[in-house]
């Protein structure tokens, strides 16, 4: 069931890239979405100390991906930003 959602998650992702300023509420989701998993996952790794350095290091994955996620979000809106002042400072003056 897992894997499914990762899937479907991950084409939504694929598309959302190529323009991430317009899709930033779904690479939001899935940033936010990899941190739970990773809080969920260290909270397991407390309780059972037998799987500790799986479910930790799964935990760091899940983190980095969330952080990588944010870090696209941020270019894409900062890249937005750039794009529409350029635009704005070449119009020509009302005469």
């Amino acid at each position: 069931m897992m894997l499914s959602l990762y899937v479907t998650l991950g084409i939504f992702l694929l598309l959302a890239a190529r323009n991430p300023s317009a899709n930033r509420s779904v690479i939001a989701f899935a940033s936010w979405s990899s941190f739970a998993h990773a809080a969920v996952m260290a909270v397991m790794a407390v309780r059972l100390a037998s799987e500790r350095g799986g479910l930790l290091g799964a935990a760091a994955v899940f983190s980095v991906i969330g952080l990588a996620l944010i870090a696209l979000a941020r270019r894409g809106s900062q890249a937005s930003g750039i794009r529409s002042r350029c635009v704005g400072s070449h119009t020509k003056p009302k005469t």
